[in-house]
């Protein structure tokens, strides 16, 4: 076992105590969540949010072996199939505390990749037939209604009734996680079935959504493929830089693997220039071109350094990436996770300060970035431990 296992068990236990404690209720799972434990009524509640429920609760019940968190993700379920599900096929994308359907014409067909993350995890975790038949369901719906048939990438812009709109774009976020939800399908199935799909999004993301030249994801194309304006998020691009590895990885195509891996090495090294802070440590994530916009540290995107540093040492052997993910995990460690209370904050100012003004747990911060950071943190700690004997 190597050192930090632990440490990142306890993490996620603490993550999930908060939740627990303060989000699981009776009526359903609170969505807007402050540092005290106060709920905002008021608050919309997402098929973006539950569905992060569902896989998180999932993922840490399956990686800690335990099910005592495991009615989270039953109520999540519960939530997410009796009041989102969109008879038109999908589900919708939020639901206001007056029990109102809004919809998000851009947003919605990239909370469906989640949904499917969502319910693949859930099946994971109880191998039941309807979760399966539903899941099913919802692949077939995707494939059918939000796929291009010209060159197989996902559609963003949608009405309520799934009617495609003149202003339709391609989102690096849909494309994305849909992609991890088919490796993971893959690895829950333990067989080869979606390998052609996840070959056909690995070229996409390497063809359209990276520009290799500028070590940079491209956020959102309009219909023609013109890309729109695009702010540099070192979070997606460090996000994206292992998930496209994990994913070829899964493929088993030798000359895709070596791309993946060339593109995330040039990736983190890009992230290690521009984004990394080393007057106050951690990582800056928003630019405009070079131009650093925001200086305030945001809990996702040091979570997703973490790991795709690790990915990087584990493709070069080079300790400069193991260097900066641990130093990477320790600021997590003394900034972003509250131990007293539980949870991470969700943005703390450059010097490393919390707000603790601002909820924990929102429409946009669910258990998603942190719960899969404990895991995937720790499982690639051990392979580097099992490989190498790094004594870390």
């Amino acid at each position: 076992m190597n050192f930090y296992n632990d440490r990142l068990n306890n993490e996620l236990k603490n993550i999930l105590n908060f939740w627990f404690n303060h989000a699981y209720q009776e009526q359903g799972i609170a969505t807007e969540v402050y540092n005290s434990g106060t709920i905002n009524k008021n608050a919309l509640t997402g098929s973006l949010f539950l569905s992060k429920v569902l896989y998180g609760t999932s993922a840490a019940c399956l990686h800690l072996k335990e099910e005592r968190y495991k009615p989270l993700a039953d109520k999540a379920y519960e939530e997410l199939t009796t009041t989102f599900k969109n008879p038109k096929g999908g589900f919708f994308w939020a639901i206001n505390n007056n029990g109102k359907v809004l919809h998000d014409e851009i947003n919605v067909s990239y909370s469906q990749a989640f949904v499917l993350y969502g319910l693949i995890e859930y099946y994971g975790l109880t191998s039941n037939e309807s979760v399966w038949n539903l899941l099913n369901e919802h692949i077939l719906f995707i494939e059918s209604i939000l796929v291009n048939r010209e060159d197989g990438s996902y559609c963003d812009g949608f009405s309520m009734k799934w009617d495609p709109l003149t202003n339709r774009t391609r989102s690096l976020g849909t494309h994305l996680h849909m992609l991890e939800a088919y490796v993971r399908l893959s690895e829950v199935l333990k067989n080869s079935t979606y390998n052609e799909r996840i070959e056909s999004l690995i070229n996409l993301m390497i063809t359209r959504f990276i520009n290799i030249k500028t070590a940079e994801v491209i956020h959102q194309f309009d219909d023609k493929w013109k890309s729109l304006p695009n702010e540099n998020w070192i979070g997606h691009n460090m996000e994206t830089s292992w998930i496209i590895c994990k994913a070829a990885r899964k493929v088993k195509n030798n000359d895709l693997n070596q791309k993946c891996k060339d593109i995330a090495v040039k990736l983190c090294d890009k992230a290690i220039e521009q984004g990394f802070d080393r007057n106050y440590g951690g990582m800056f994530n928003r630019f405009d071109k070079k131009e650093l916009i925001i200086t305030d540290k945001e809990w996702w995107a040091q979570a997703e350094s973490v790991i795709g540093f690790l990915n990087a040492y584990t493709i070069t052997a080079d300790k400069k990436y193991l260097s900066y993910a641990i130093r990477l995990l320790e600021y997590i460690d003394n900034i972003f996770s509250d131990p007293i209370d539980g949870e991470w904050y969700d943005s703390v100012s450059r010097e490393g300060i919390p707000y603790r003004d601002k909820p924990k747990l929102h429409f946009w911060k669910s258990m998603y970035h942190n719960v899969r950071y404990c895991i995937e943190t720790s499982n690639y700690l051990e392979k580097i431990y099992v490989a190498v004997g790094e004594k870390i």
